[in-house]
């Protein structure tokens, strides 16, 4: 059997639709209450999904409403700081 690396974990950007190794994305979290933060380290509780980090990506979460699919929620998706 190979040496490799191992297993690298795949996750889809919810804006661009872009494959990319989970460390390259940022993950958002929906906490109770339906405040969206993010998290950095990747360990908060909650419903989460991924964004590039990159510029195009992080605007268009303003203006489309695939964030709220992804949150399984009919509401406006609102952003807080993170505890």
């Amino acid at each position: 059997m190979s040496k490799g690396k191992g297993h690298v974990p795949v996750r889809t950007c919810v804006c661009c639709g872009a494959k990319r190794g989970k460390m390259d994305l940022v993950r958002l979290v929906r906490r109770p209450g339906g405040v969206v933060v993010l998290d950095p380290e990747g360990n908060l509780p909650g419903r989460g999904a991924y964004v590039c980090n990159d510029e195009s990506c992080m605007n268009a979460l303003e203006t489309n409403r695939r964030l709220n699919r992804a949150f399984r929620t009919e509401n406006r998706v609102v952003f807080g700081q993170s505890e």
